[in-house]
């Protein structure tokens, strides 16, 4: 019986080796890759008819060569495994029908599979913690990407999700009540640290990365899928060390605004949204969207609970819509987050250079951000259409480009500085406690125990020297000597009212 155990041990080694000198699994991801490749282009609004036949057709071509190349890597495996068997039988060591018959029994298969799984999930750990903990940069899996296509193959898919959800899930017998909380301003001003922080006081409710691709059924998903999903810890593609998994809150509330005004979204800039913009349907579908996200995020705090909780946005390209969002959510509050120019415009311009890079890497990360609408960098950047831009005066790879977005884009929100909270980055930074204890004073929250210096960068922000046009320079900083006038006179009145 031992002499059994170890020729099938060496075959299942030899087989396992085999598949792995030829690499086969890499094949495979390649030729999953291909399909999802296809399955994009034909899904793709922004390519014609011809465009995706010739892709489509490039992708079977690619398939039927990848098909090929696993079988025979699958045969060559085959006979890798079946050499140490027929060689202890010609040698009279084991007869090779018992071998065989031990490899066919279920305790031995179950045994055998368990052992190899561990096994790999140990190669596995020690493949990632010898790289630093970092893995690629984009860790969807074949699976998600699939998944990710599927949903987003079509505004009807998103719509009909909903649909199901709203006729699938039961409903809670009190609807929120409580207007919601929008945290909105240029990508890179804060905004993000900002959501993470409010996210984790009690009665907020906002979107998390759990509820991709499916966003528009975020109960539905959850019990379908959510829940049973893991991934690791790891920091965002950004590179600005803020670390994510599938908890964590972000921003994918721009998928309803593409669904149901996809007329903003068609040309080179992305127009404004004013109060006569309003649609009846999409204006009911945001809200009863919003007391979704509410409800599977506070499942076990009761009806009366979720009554009195706040459904939170992080939205960048709401400083688009304010107007619009001041007229359909009375009573709702706006945070905008503002961070000195100089620094903002220089992280504005790292990250447009990174995602160039990360979407001419992976083609796949271009069509992710587009999906989703975040239209902020790379490939796919389409700016806000704020009144004074001139999106050809600058190339976006430099820095004016977006020292001049930004100013145009603060001139626009400051038309509105009555109806938004203002939080200056460098005060985020500095005194993050007593910031964030004022903001949630303002907001009406109860953060409780929470150490807010835990979510904010505790050096000052840095300034880059000599790289804008000194009048565009004095242009921005002036306007941002506004933001501080307001945030510095709101502090005064805060001051003289806890006094009195």
């Amino acid at each position: 019986m031992i002499f059994e155990v170890v020729i099938s041990l060496l075959a299942v080694a030899a087989f396992g080796l085999a598949l792995w000198w030829t690499k086969i699994v890499t094949v495979a991801r390649n030729a999953m890759t291909t399909t999802m490749a296809g399955l994009s282009a034909m899904m793709n609004s922004e390519l014609d008819d011809d465009a995706k036949e010739i892709a489509v057709r490039r992708a079977g071509l690619s398939l039927i060569i990848a098909s090929f190349n696993i079988f025979w890597r699958f045969c060559a495996a085959l006979a890798a495994a079946a050499a140490p068997i027929l060689l202890a039988d010609i040698v009279g060591l084991v007869r090779r029908d018992a071998v065989f018959d031990l490899m066919l029994r279920w305790d031995y298969i179950i045994i055998v599979s368990v052992a190899a799984i561990v096994l790999s999930e140990i190669v596995r750990r020690w493949r990632l913690s010898a790289a630093g903990g970092s893995a690629q940069a984009n860790r969807y899996s074949t699976a998600d990407r699939f998944f990710h296509i599927l949903a987003f193959s079509s505004p009807a898919v998103l719509k009909a999700a909903s649909s199901i959800e709203d006729k699938l899930v039961s409903k809670p017998t009190m609807e929120p009540t409580a207007p919601p909380l929008f945290v909105t301003s240029l990508a890179r001003a804060g905004t993000t640290a900002l959501l993470n922080a409010l996210h984790e006081i009690p009665g907020i409710a906002t979107h998390t990365y759990r509820d991709m691709p499916f966003l528009t059924a975020p109960s539905l998903w959850s019990r379908l899928a959510g829940g049973k999903r893991h991934v690791e810890r790891h920091q965002r593609a950004h590179g600005d060390g803020l670390e994510i998994d599938l908890d964590s809150p972000e921003a994918f509330e721009e998928v309803i605004w593409k669904l149901f005004w996809p007329e903003k979204f068609q040309e080179a800039s992305i127009g404004l949204w004013r109060k006569e913009d309003q649609k009846s349907a999409a204006d009911q579908f945001l809200k009863r969207h919003m007391s979704k996200v509410i409800r599977v995020r506070l499942p076990k705090d009761g009806d009366e609970a979720a009554a009195h909780a706040r459904y939170c946005s992080k939205n960048n390209a709401n400083v688009a819509r304010i107007p619009y969002l001041l007229e359909t959510f009375p009573g709702c509050q706006i945070v905008v987050p503002v961070r000195r120019p100089d620094c903002h415009a220089a992280s504005l311009l790292r990250q447009h250079q990174n995602f160039l890079a990360q979407q001419a890497e992976d083609d796949f990360v271009r069509t992710y951000m587009r999906d989703i609408g975040h239209f902020e960098f790379g490939q796919i950047h389409k700016p806000l259409a704020f009144p004074g831009f001139q999106a050809g005066r600058y190339d976006p790879t430099t820095p004016d480009y977006w020292l001049h977005y930004w100013i145009q884009a603060f001139q626009e929100i400051l038309k509105y500085s009555e109806h938004c909270i203002f939080v200056l980055q460098d005060d985020l930074r500095a005194s993050p406690e007593q910031t964030m204890t004022d903001l949630c004073n303002r907001l009406d929250l109860e953060p409780g125990a929470l150490k807010f210096a835990d979510y904010f960068h505790g050096h000052p922000d840095q300034s880059p020297t000599d790289l804008y046009d000194p009048q565009l320079s004095q242009q921005a900083g002036a306007l941002y000597s506004e933001f501080e006038q307001i945030v510095s006179s709101h502090e005064s009145t805060a001051t003289v009212r806890t006094h009195t």
